[in-house]
């Protein structure tokens, strides 16, 4: 008789993005990952047949569904209202007390080459979502991608001095930053 399984794919993937968000993709040992996980390297084999790579892309497909159903999703509304639930959304995907981007920890040295293409289309996909909003509610295309690429690397600035204070802090205030943009942005029409 088998044993049921330790952790659903899921829980395995909570478990192994943080080891990947905390330490990039060559930094993710297998020797962590097995004690991170409570599992074997045979046991984590079993599960993931081609190793590292097959495990950083399990977690990358969790965590791009998350980014999917927080942050993109609501821009499909392509109004304020799902400008402003995707800001909210985004506080909820980077979570934590100390948040930290996947894509971002994912895209240093050799994982760059894994999923670099993938991670980038993701951006975009963010990116245009946020103009889209904006587009929508009267803004000029130009003005609005310019607007929705500098959010994003506000974001990503933000994540990075959330690492550097120890707190998350910096991302609130950033989100917050951004939010006040939009409706004061929209409110002046």
């Amino acid at each position: 008789m088998t044993r049921p399984p330790k952790y659903s794919k899921a829980a395995m993937a909570q478990r192994l993005e943080q080891v990947f968000k905390e330490n990039g993709y060559e930094g993710a040992s297998l020797q962590l990952l097995a004690a991170t996980t409570g599992l074997s390297k045979a046991s984590l084999y079993h599960h993931f047949p081609s190793g590292k790579s097959e495990m950083a892309a399990h977690v990358l497909a969790y965590s791009g569904a998350r980014l999917q159903k927080l942050v993109l999703g609501p821009l499909g509304a392509k109004n304020q209202a799902g400008l402003l639930k995707s800001l909210a959304g985004t506080a909820n995907y980077y979570d934590g007390d100390i948040p930290i981007c996947l894509m971002n920890s994912l895209l240093l040295g050799e994982g760059r080459d894994l999923f670099g293409d993938r991670i980038q289309t993701a951006v975009e996909t963010w990116q245009s979502g946020l103009s889209g909003c904006l587009v929508g509610e009267g803004a000029a295309k130009a003005e609005a991608q310019a607007w929705a690429a500098d959010a994003i690397g506000r974001i990503q600035g933000a994540l990075v001095l959330c690492r550097v204070q120890g707190s998350r802090g910096s991302l609130d205030d950033c989100l917050e930053g951004l939010t006040d943009d939009v409706e004061s942005w929209l409110a002046d029409g």
